[in-house]
């Protein structure tokens, strides 16, 4: 009797370790989510080291834990897993995506295409391949290799959310907002819960002169990461120029320097707010946190007083025709800003009218300009 007991009880015993592994496997598998990396790590960690581990999904392992460090924003170590994976086998893609992703938070373009072009070679039916490479060539300026990447990315997998985002993100900055509109929108239809889709699809309402629609989608993006900054800001600009909400305008850039005292332009904008709303000045008090020694810091001297708006205008020039045309369209909009502060409405269409016509579409300062000027006509 006691064989066939002895046999029962390794049966247990094994398929509480199989069922173990299992489990450890489906946790340690990366997929992306940050509040999920620490219990990720923890067990890929107990993949690697344990000795019953193979070869394969020890790899397997490293490179997932390679991804949650990347999540984490631990480079060196996401580096050092991937690095280790890779020896280990090379002919796994997911590693060299993963490492691909790590490069690019290194800043490291060249060695990131590498991984990613070896990806490709490995497996060349995979989406988050090209949705990768074609994120790189995004940002590198290259629209026709990135848009042909994307689409290719989408082909593979229609259902692949991230995909249709950067597809939607590069025709927004293509200056194609029907076509940006579309892919937003089905991002969010695939991924309820994307809130970057949400805040750029508000920008683009924005842009496209639907303020109430860009509130709705700046709001929804809060709720889904309440600690963005940059979504409390656009938010406060929406409501700053549709009108009747320069309470909330106010409150949203209040948030916006309370995550992030060192933004200039919160600053400026929480100023116009205030000023507007016939409140108390805060202007003096943020200056201490910024770098007054860089652009905007003209800009927010007019407002303190200790520039004319000459001078903000003389300090808005740079040898750099790209910066200077840039600077110059802020001092436009903000000096008709203060113009208009000032009750010199005429001054104010001039500036305003200099902003809209001048400023980059992708600029905040372009859409509302040519907010503000509606009234004044």
């Amino acid at each position: 009797m006691r064989f066939p007991v002895l046999l029962a009880a390794l049966s247990i015993f094994f398929g509480v370790y199989s069922a173990n592994a299992e489990s450890d496997a489906d946790q340690c598998k990366f997929v992306g989510q940050i509040d999920k990396a620490d219990e990720g790590i923890a067990a890929c960690d107990l993949i690697v080291k344990n000795s019953k581990t193979s070869a394969q999904d020890r790899a397997a392992a490293l490179s997932n834990r390679c991804g949650w460090w990347w999540a984490k924003k631990d480079a060196d170590r996401a580096l050092t897993d991937c690095n280790e994976s890779i020896r280990a086998n090379r002919n796994d893609a997911t590693a060299y995506l993963n490492r691909g992703n790590v490069y690019l938070s290194k800043s490291d373009a060249d060695h990131a295409l590498a991984d990613f072009n070896e990806a490709l070679r490995l497996d060349p039916k995979n989406a988050w391949a090209y949705a990768e490479r074609g994120n790189l060539y995004k940002n590198k300026g290259d629209a026709d290799h990135a848009l042909a990447d994307l689409n290719e990315s989408i082909r593979l997998d229609p259902a692949y959310a991230l995909a249709h985002f950067s597809r939607g993100d590069l025709y927004r900055r293509m200056g194609d907002l029907a076509r940006a509109m579309t892919d937003m929108n089905d991002t969010i239809k695939l991924d309820p819960n994307y809130a970057l889709a949400y805040f750029t699809r508000g920008r683009l309402s924005f842009m496209l002169g639907n303020g109430p629609a860009a509130v709705e989608d700046f709001t929804k993006a809060i709720k889904l990461d309440a600690d963005d900054a940059t979504a409390y800001f656009t938010r406060g600009v929406a409501y700053y120029v549709i009108g009747g909400r320069t309470a909330d305008a106010e409150a949203d850039f209040r948030k916006t320097a309370e995550l992030n005292p060192k933004d200039a332009y919160a600053a400026l904008w929480r100023e116009l707010a205030e000023r507007r709303n016939n409140v108390p000045s805060h202007l003096a008090e943020a200056a201490k946190n910024l770098d007054m020694t860089v652009w905007p810091a003209p800009v927010i001297r007019l407002f303190l007083g200790e520039l004319n708006p000459e001078q903000t205008f003389a300090a808005a020039f740079d040898t750099d025709p790209q910066i200077k045309a840039a600077q110059t369209c802020e001092a436009n909009f903000y000096s008709g800003e203060f113009a208009l502060l000032k009750k010199n409405k005429k001054e104010a269409q001039r500036l305003l009218k200099l902003a809209a016509g001048n400023c980059p579409p992708s600029f905040i300062e372009s859409t509302a300009a040519v907010a503000e000027l509606i009234p004044l006509k």
